[in-house]
């Protein structure tokens, strides 16, 4: 049938090229972000997938950093503390050498003892000059513990808790100690003795959970990993698989175009008709 009001194969013809023009731009999209999912409409479950995500790996980053933030108040306590081990041993020296009643005189002891108390006043001042982000240390604050957040979700399973004993000398045991006089610094030798095995035990509590904390950041890092790959095959283009259809609907567009001329030229045959 030949009419010439409607042009059935122009308009077939016209919304292909339509069609194919809307591919074009999608895939042209895609192309110029790397990304599969430009608008929600593209994928909308998709999207919501990938974005859940997108907010679980931004938290695994901020709990990255946290545990790497207590990795090193842990060694700025522990490097504290590693001076406070010399400081006792020289301490338990003094001790040791005040106790030999036989060889000193009253004024070689007196300087031991100036020494020996100075050394206590170190150890007092340190604990309230120790700090980390203005956080003092040592003066009782982590004696309950404080909590890392070490996860990228609320639960007790993502928080581990950094906690650290109160270390002037009065926590030590050792506010007491003098070596004024030979069963003064017999007694010392004991006490010291009790502080150097109490800042041992401190800093090997604060080694185990230095190492926990470097098996945390390795567990977070491969979640990181795996949940970013997830996430790329929802949300990422693919981009040989995209300029493959670009190309294909530029083929499409440059063929409909033709097409579309030959449909609109159809009705002229009419024409024909009239001679």
């Amino acid at each position: 049938m030949s009419v010439v009001n409607t042009n059935i194969s122009g308009l077939i013809g016209l919304n292909n090229l339509r069609l194919t023009n809307l591919g074009l731009q999608t895939s042209l999209e895609r192309l110029s972000s790397g990304l599969r999912i430009n608008h929600a409409s593209d994928d909308p479950s998709g999207l919501a997938i990938a974005k859940g995500m997108e907010a679980q790996i931004g938290g695994i980053r901020t709990a990255v950093q946290n545990a790497e933030d207590g990795i090193n108040l842990i060694r700025t306590a522990d490097g504290s503390l590693s001076e406070t081990h010399d400081i006792l041993l020289r301490m338990r020296d003094l001790a040791v050498r005040a106790a030999n009643e036989a060889t000193l005189t009253p004024a070689d002891l007196n300087r031991l003892h100036n020494e020996f108390v100075s050394l206590i006043a170190e150890i007092d001042r340190k604990s309230d000059a120790v700090t980390f982000n203005t956080k003092v240390l040592f003066d009782g604050t982590f004696t309950g513990g404080e909590v890392l957040q070490i996860g990228p979700d609320n639960g007790a399973t993502f928080q581990l808790t950094v906690q650290i004993d109160d270390l002037d000398s009065t926590g030590l045991g050792i506010n007491a100690a003098s070596l004024s006089q030979v069963a003064n610094a017999q007694a010392a030798i004991d006490s010291v003795n009790s502080a150097i095995n109490q800042i041992s035990d401190v800093r090997a509590n604060l080694g185990i959970q230095e190492r926990r904390l470097g098996h945390i950041i390795d567990d977070l890092k491969a979640a990181d990993i795996n949940i970013s790959a997830a996430k790329s095959r929802i949300y990422d283009a693919d981009m040989a698989v995209e300029i493959s259809e670009f190309t294909r609907l530029q083929i499409l567009q440059q063929s409909g175009t033709a097409i579309l001329a030959q449909a609109n030229a159809q009705p002229q045959s009419v024409l024909q008709l009239l001679k």
